[in-house]
């Protein structure tokens, strides 16, 4: 309906129905109304744009009043049949606000992360990004020159792993910013010459995997059974660390991992083979003496109560992912396939094909055994269905010395 649009008909104007609304149009300026609902009192302008009818808000009562309203909406109506559109400038104003901070933060609820990479980002951000998390994004993505430069510089103090961790962080936290504010300058990490640093290569020859197999078992048990776990599934550090003794499943011989890297959404469980099945069934029997009503599969007296540290200078350096490294090239040297590997090791499908795929566990823990029986073999172990710790395995010279032994 036609009014003049005043601060008594905006106080008096009567509630529309619950989910209805009512409209006042001023009859002295055009394009200028009040919008009445059940719960507000707002005022708009809406006028042609470049040939386009827009409308925006100006703001609601009681923080505008009917004056105020009234001397806003001259002035934007103004602007608006001059070529303005106050809704884009609203959008660009929102763009040259959002800071590395708030992309950070909008980054990490967005994407189904696990702590531990949330945790990455932020330290990344927080340690080597400090002075930049309050500046607009706007700023950094217009001086492309500086952010090539910091990426220099963390080279040079911290070393080229750090720095390209660093900004690939920055890249898709900026990136994420880019897609809700599409008007920010384009991602200033393309200035970026980014290191390229070739993956490491873990050296997995018969001495030194012999010697590591007569090593491990000289070990605390609790250590000795989680780095036998690691290099018998390839399975990340975090994850075997925290496996708890509720998310195994001796009977289906399968360990659920509810937080693998990559977070919930990236869950699985792990096929065990009979050498795996001994291994954890002995953790469960064991564990009690060590440290009672631990949850933990590998506990130790730390902070967390679970091994945290798989640092183990006996080892020569082949702990930690340098495990994973060893389990998947000698798995695939025992036979298995490219695809069930993947499937083992939890890697991303990668292929539209890979996505197709869903093996039952049954299918994974036959190569599961094949791998068990092959990496045991590599490492000089004998293992005996039923019973844990393996033994070191008779070589041939040593069997017929024993041989000679009982025939005289």
């Amino acid at each position: 309906m036609k009014s003049k649009i005043t601060q008594s008909l905006v106080e008096r104007a009567p509630a529309p129905e619950r989910g209805k609304s009512s409209l006042y149009a001023d009859s002295e300026m055009r394009g200028f109304y009040l919008i009445v609902t059940p719960t507000k009192r707002s005022f708009y302008v809406q006028s042609l744009v470049n040939g386009k009818q827009v409308r925006t808000k100006l703001g609601d009562h009681p923080a505008m009043d009917a004056k105020q309203a009234r001397d806003a909406a001259r002035k934007t109506l103004v602007d608006m049949r001059g070529g303005a559109n106050p809704n884009e400038e609203r959008r660009k104003a929102r763009a040259r606000g959002i800071t590395l901070r708030g992309a950070l933060d909008l980054h990490l609820a967005a994407k189904p992360l696990s702590q531990r990479t949330k945790d990455d980002y932020r330290y990344n951000c927080e340690q080597y990004l400090a002075d930049w998390l309050d500046k607009p994004l706007a700023e950094l993505g217009a001086d492309r020159a500086a952010v090539r430069e910091r990426h220099r510089k963390i080279t040079e103090k911290h070393g080229a792993p750090s720095a390209d961790s660093v900004f690939r962080v920055l890249r898709a936290v900026y990136n994420r910013g880019l897609r809700e504010h599409p008007d920010l300058p384009p991602n200033p990490t393309t200035n970026v010459d980014y290191h390229g640093l070739r993956r490491r290569k873990v050296d997995v020859d018969a001495e030194r995997l012999l010697a590591w197999g007569k090593v491990v078992l000289g070990l605390n048990p609790v250590r000795r059974d989680l780095h036998l776990f690691m290099i018998l599934t390839g399975m990340r550090r975090t994850s075997v660390c925290e496996a708890r003794a509720s998310e195994l499943d001796l009977g289906a011989r399968r360990l659920h991992v509810p937080k693998p890297k990559g977070g919930a959404a990236r869950a699985f469980d792990l096929p065990l083979s009979g050498p795996l099945a001994d291994l954890l069934g002995h953790r469960l029997a064991e564990n009690p003496k060590l440290h009672r009503k631990s949850p933990w599969l590998f506990p130790a007296d730390s902070k967390s109560g679970h091994v945290a540290e798989v640092a183990q200078h006996e080892l020569d350096g082949l702990t930690g992912h340098a495990l994973r490294h060893t389990y998947a090239t000698l798995a695939l040297q025992a036979g298995v396939p490219i695809a069930e590997l993947k499937f083992l090791l939890n890697h991303a499908a990668g292929n539209v094909t890979m996505g197709y795929l869903n093996p039952t566990l049954d299918h994974l823990r036959g190569y599961q055994e094949k791998a068990s029986t092959y990496v045991l073999e590599a490492l000089g172990l004998e293992w005996t269905e039923g019973q844990w710790p393996p033994r070191l395995a008779t070589t041939p010279a040593e069997a017929a010395s024993i041989n000679e032994c009982e025939v005289a």
